[in-house]
């Protein structure tokens, strides 16, 4: 059974190897055509993503009014104070 599994394992790994073996081909040819002037019509998977997260505006968090703000540093200073009370006693 173990050489069974070995062998799925083994399978498994070489599939995804290929695949990644696949995009990179794919990645090489691009830089290939850019570099010797050839526009390809459309470049590998990766390369969009790569330059939509260069582009891509950070993502905004919350808007937190003042008065939310001290609310939450006073819960903040409450909850310290039991912490340092608990270690002295």
């Amino acid at each position: 059974m173990s050489t069974e599994l070995n062998q799925s394992i083994l399978a498994a790994a070489l599939e995804g190897f290929e695949g990644q073996l696949a995009k990179l081909e794919d990645q090489i040819s691009f830089v290939k055509s850019q570099l010797s002037g050839k526009k390809q019509a459309k470049p590998p998977a990766a390369a969009p993503k790569a330059a939509k997260a260069a582009k891509g505006k950070a993502k905004k968090g919350r808007a937190v009014s003042d008065e939310g703000r001290q609310r939450m540093a006073e819960a903040q200073k409450r909850r310290w104070a039991k912490v340092h009370a608990a270690k002295g006693k």
